[in-house]
């Protein structure tokens, strides 16, 4: 057994066991999301003892230099010493401004953030309620609406989620974590086919990528690939449908998953998986760039098959969460 310290307390490690899986072996309330090192809900800073190098991957600078690891990530050393982090350390305040029903599991919420906030679309926040509980979201609007916007999908036993989406009020405190990630729209691919594919509550982002190019005057065609199981998962369809008419060179494709005996009729929609669509309709080469955004699995598995369909790695952008399970049996995807 390999011990550590946290705020002083002992815990006994199993041979190569994560900090954070101890934590939750030994029933301590912590919070976490991905278990990946992407979602940084799961930081504890570093006192003393030896870390692993992969316990500060994917930290900004800033985040090092204070000495924060991502708990998930690293291998407990014995005497490591570490402290949990207080939430004005890395938090800033927020108020819920908005709250609007997309449809019948997706709810926009909008927050009003008491500091200077600089994001670009397709970058995520942590979100933390009054109760510690946290999690990650994508960012889907311009830094220039001054609010922080979210499309949130309502998850089965979802504590934060189903919360967000029956009970949380306007008005309501929050804090907010961020901006991380890197997968947002850079004008130097102005001249580059830009092709967007969202699953589910992904529409949000993508379409803020969409915006966002477009905004900067993209050069190059956008399509953009919308995939939902029914039509009221397309809850932007009318919209795009405008933003086609107005934008030359963007073309919206919907994509119906579930099945069905009949076309929906007069909805311009066709009945396929969104990525299989893109890649039968584009040679995928080095002029143009991949965006993924949505179901995790969904998304790893797209970008997986894109590489294998030749396109560069370096060109795909995903834009995915992985979340914490609570369900009694797999979720159905």
């Amino acid at each position: 057994m390999t011990r550590f310290y946290l705020d002083g307390q002992l815990y006994n490690a199993q041979e190569g066991e994560s900090v954070l899986d101890t934590l939750i072996r030994h029933g301590q309330q912590v919070n976490y999301s991905c278990k990946k090192g992407v979602c940084k809900t799961c930081l504890v800073q570093h006192i003393e003892g030896e870390i692993n190098i992969g316990a500060q991957r994917g930290l900004t600078s800033g985040l090092k230099a204070r000495h924060y690891i991502c708990a998930c990530q690293a291998v407990v050393s014995d005497e490591l010493k570490l402290k949990s982090i207080l939430p004005h350390d890395l938090f800033t305040p927020a108020v819920l401004e908005q709250k609007q029903y997309l449809n019948q599991s997706i709810v926009r919420i909008a927050l009003k953030v008491e500091q200077g906030f600089i994001h670009q679309p397709g970058q995520y926040i942590n979100l933390r309620r009054f109760d510690g509980v946290t999690r990650s979201y994508s960012l889907t609007n311009s830094p220039s609406d001054g609010l922080l916007e979210l499309h949130v999908r309502r998850k089965y036993n979802g504590q934060f989620s189903d919360w967000l989406y029956h009970q949380a009020n306007i008005g309501e405190k929050l804090l907010v974590q961020g901006p991380m990630g890197a997968s947002s729209y850079d004008s130097q691919c102005q001249d580059n086919k830009l092709i967007v594919i969202a699953f589910g509550s992904g529409l949000g982002v993508a379409v803020s990528i969409v915006r966002e190019a477009l905004s900067h005057r993209h050069q190059g065609e956008i399509h953009l690939y919308v995939g939902g199981r029914e039509m009221d998962d397309l809850y932007l369809h009318a919209e795009l449908l405008q933003m086609m008419l107005e934008h030359r060179h963007f073309f919206y494709h919907a994509c119906i998953t579930g099945h069905h005996d009949v076309m929906p009729s007069g909805r311009r929609v066709m009945l396929g998986d969104p990525f299989n669509e893109a890649v039968k309709a584009h040679k995928f080469d080095r002029q143009q760039h991949l965006f993924l955004c949505g179901e995790p699995s969904l998304v790893n598995q797209s970008r997986k098959m894109a590489f294998l369909n030749g396109f560069p790695i370096e060109r795909v952008h995903t834009l995915s969460f992985e979340y914490k399970d609570l369900r009694t049996r797999p979720r159905d995807l």
